[in-house]
């Protein structure tokens, strides 16, 4: 929101400053004297011609900026709509089996549960994708939460299975899709080579203290 903040505002000012180059000379003309000597002003307007071109450069710049700007949060708000709509369809395709078989088809033969958990471990990266794609995680705080999600078990296993897929699908995108892939296959491969993956362990009730 802040880099948005800014180039609404960079527009504002480029679109005041262009204002002020185009009514300059209108102003004065009509707040010239009717003895001035035009001839010296004739030459203050050839000056002021040169300066307003750089000014003009200036203000098109912010008006440019500004729409960049725009066009990203348009972006951004179009992909957070289908994230969503993914989501809605996930956590519906989690609550029946049938519907995940639908949904999400098992690549080979798995249990329901683990190709539950495996749904949970690709809409995980599915999200860092995201913070990626619009600059909220950058490369190093991407491979440290990758280092972190390789740990397990289950996420190495959904890796292995739909990780060509992933590779398909992210190298017909644009650089930062093929960026990111690449980068969760690398962190991958560093995990695996560090020795096996902890098991999943399941959640213990603890007795409230007395």
């Amino acid at each position: 929101m802040h880099r948005v903040r800014l180039g609404f505002v960079c527009g504002l000012l480029g679109l005041g400053l262009l204002g002020l180059i185009v009514s300059t000379p209108f102003v004065l003309a009509a707040l010239a004297p009717a003895s001035a000597d035009w001839g010296k002003l004739s030459d203050i307007s050839q000056t002021y011609g040169a300066v307003s071109v750089v000014l003009s450069a200036i203000a098109l710049a912010g008006v440019a900026l500004s729409l960049l700007y725009q066009v990203r949060l348009a972006r951004t708000s179009s992909e957070q709509a289908i994230r969503e709509s993914h989501l809605q369809l996930a956590a519906l395709a989690l609550s029946d089996p049938a519907l995940l078989q639908a949904w999400s088809p098992p690549v080979a033969p798995v249990t329901w549960k683990r190709h539950q958990q495996h749904l949970i471990t690709s809409l995980v990266l599915g999200e860092l994708l995201q913070r990626f794609r619009i600059g909220h995680l950058s490369a190093e705080k991407l491979a440290v939460k990758l280092d972190g999600h390789f740990r397990g078990e289950i996420a190495r296993e959904q890796w292995e299975r739909e990780g060509a897929a992933w590779r398909r699908t992210m190298e017909a995108g644009d650089r930062r899709d093929r960026a990111f892939v690449r980068l969760v296959d690398a962190r991958y491969r560093a995990a695996a080579a560090e020795g096996p993956a902890a098991a999943p362990l399941e959640f213990q009730d603890r007795p409230d203290s007395p």
